[in-house]
Formats: structure tokens, sequence, C-alpha cells
């Protein structure tokens, strides 16, 4: 138990000041500790940059990177300052030049974001947040997003609002998450095609929002019910359904496929569908709205190139670009 109430004394680091968020409670920190209040565990993360050997960037060192100032000349002015309102206005003097949205957008890409849980980061967070990995179990706890734990940890958010609702369940949280990084984006999509690859229209609903748009060739669905019932549509008709999926773009929370399939119905006869998509994800994983256009050729059975026997592609099968496709 923290010996201070933070609710007091700590702000969330989600609270902005002149835009930015972390600073608030950045102020908070450095005050505190000229005053010999602030938690010892708090100390070694303070004003302090990206530390190579562990891999850590405390939130005080996203700040101070963000925003391009002197750790020790940011201490000296909050403690000379007598107000946020002074600190403010040094800060908008010396910082880095930032629009009001690209403020935004980084203060988003720390206050919705969720983490990939990798076992270092699981290691981590059970060690600073004894017993509630218990809870959430390991993964949840792995996802979670790093405002969100603090402000559970400091009082500021209840455990039934640390689980989340909605685009932000950290049930339904699914790596990798947004923005996306150009492996991460190659990985999504690899997900998604084996997903459909098993033609499990239960199973592949799980991975788009409860209220997930979609517009599939000029068919408009809302909801994992109509996508399920869609899936199973199509999969009543498209038989020996094979697929293979290639990115072609991302950026932020959207990706871009072009795809191939190929399927025969129930008189034998062989098509090879072709298409693209537009994905839009939620900060947990979920995608939340697709767009496809798809075209559908039809083909003799001896010009088939996707004859895989399990549903999952295998790793050294050919891709798209290597099959002339």
């Amino acid at each position: 138990m923290k010996p201070f109430h933070p609710l007091t004394m700590l702000r969330s680091p989600r609270e902005k000041l002149g835009g930015y968020v972390i600073l608030p409670r950045l102020i908070d920190k450095v005050r505190l500790h000229e005053k010999k209040l602030l938690p010892d565990d708090y100390i070694p993360n303070l004003l302090k940059g990206f530390d190579p050997e562990t891999g850590v960037f405390p939130f005080d060192g996203r700040f101070l990177a963000f925003s391009g100032i002197d750790p020790e000349e940011l201490r000296k002015t909050i403690l000379e300052s007598p107000d946020d309102r002074s600190v403010i206005q040094w800060v908008d003097r010396v910082a880095a030049p930032h629009t009001p949205e690209e403020k935004e957008r980084w203060a988003e890409s720390l206050s919705k974001s969720f983490s990939e849980p990798t076992p270092e980061r699981i290691a981590f967070r059970t060690r600073v947040f004894p017993g509630l990995g218990d809870i959430l179990g390991l993964q949840s706890l792995g996802c979670a997003n790093s405002f969100d734990l603090i402000d559970y940890d400091e009082g500021r958010l209840s455990l039934e609002d640390l689980k989340g609702t909605g685009g932000r369940s950290l049930k339904e949280a699914r790596p990798p998450f947004p923005p996306f990084s150009k492996e991460a984006a190659l990985r999504k999509v690899r997900l998604a095609e084996d997903a459909w690859n098993s033609r499990n229209p239960d199973k592949i609903a799980l991975a788009y929002t409860a209220d997930s748009q979609w517009r599939n060739r000029s068919e408009f669905l809302s909801g994992r019910s109509e996508i399920v019932r869609f899936l199973v549509r199509k999969w009543t008709k498209e038989l020996d359904y094979r697929l293979i999926k290639e990115l072609w773009a991302f950026e932020e929370n959207r990706i871009s496929v072009r795809f191939a399939y190929e399927w025969h119905d129930d008189s034998g006869n062989w098509f090879r569908s072709c298409g693209n998509e537009n994905w839009e994800f939620a900060p947990n994983g979920l995608m939340s709205r697709r767009l496809a256009s798809i075209n559908d050729l039809p083909i003799r059975e001896e010009d088939r190139k996707f004859r895989w026997i399990q549903d999952r592609r295998p790793d050294d099968h050919p891709g798209l670009g290597d099959l002339g496709l």
C-alpha cells in the first residue's frame, strides 16, 4: 500500500497539460520527491530515459524524448515555478515543436494502446502488480494498457473498469495491436489467413469487434451474428476453400491486403476468387471494419495452384507473388 492518497497527491498519467499526457503527473512526482514524500519504488524512474540494459522505457523518459527537453532543466523549472501554468509556458518555449494533432496522436499511442504479451512483459508486470495476474489472467495482464494499470494500482480505476468493455476489452484482446510495425502487420495478415482457412465461423467472428462493420462485395454486415451467418452461407457454397493473403500496405491502425482463394461449387466447377481488403482495428487488436472487393474467375481443376491438404497453408508454400497471382 502506498503511503499517500494518489487521488490527491499524484495525477493520472492520462491527465494533460498543454496537450501533453504524463506531464502533470511528472510535475507531481518532482515536487513530492523534493519534499521526500515520493515512495521509494517511484524514485528509480524519475526523469529517466530508456534503459538499454533492462529494456525499460519509463513514461517520464517518453515525455522527455517526445518534447526534447533536458531532464535537469525541467526539474529546476518545476521546483522554481509557482504553478502548472508557469511550467507549461516554459515547456512551450523550449520543447520540440509539435502540432496539437501530433500531441493528440502521441497521447493516444500511450493512453489507448495495448501491449504485446511477451513472456518478459508478463514476468515484469507479475512482479510489479503481484496477484493481478491471478485475477485477470497472465495474457490479459501482459496485454493491459500501462495507464490503466497505473490508475488501477493507485485507486482511480476499479477492477471492472480495468477489465474493460466493448472495443477495449482485455478479455477479447488479440495481439498484435495497433499502431502496427511491418512485422506486426505481416503477422496480423497471416493470423487472419489461418483463421479463414479453418472455415470455423464462430471462431473467426471473435477476431472482430462486437459491432464490426463489413462491406463484402455488395453485401453490408454489422456485428458478429451477421458475420457468422454470412460465413456459414459462404462455405456452404464455396467447397474445399483454400486462401492466401498478402500484405499490401499498413499505417497506424489500418492494414490493406490482397488475396486469392480457390474453391468449387456442388457441381464440381472450380473458381479462383481474387480481391483486396481494407481493415481497421480497435486498440485491442480486434477488427472493427472490413471492406472487401472480390472478383470470381472460372478455372479448370488442373489449373489450381492451392493444393495443400491441411487447413493451414504450410510455411514453405509459395505466396501470391511467387505463384504469379
